[in-house]
């Protein structure tokens, strides 16, 4: 694609997505944090947090 056509093909998704958002209500992982703790030399406590957010459409 040149650049005209690119710009036409961008201007043209801004403007759908504009009228119509994204619509899947999927979460999303924001965060991911992974703790880790060595108890002796054969036992490790890990700890992962995953924190999501969802958004549901209005019907």
């Amino acid at each position: 694609m040149n650049w005209f056509e690119r710009i036409c093909r961008h201007a043209g998704l801004t403007v759908h997505h504009l009228m119509q958002p994204i619509r899947d209500a999927k979460p999303r992982p924001i965060r991911r944090q992974v703790e880790e703790k060595k108890v002796n030399e054969q036992v490790t406590l890990r700890r992962t947090t995953i924190e999501e957010i969802q958004i549901t459409p209005k019907p």
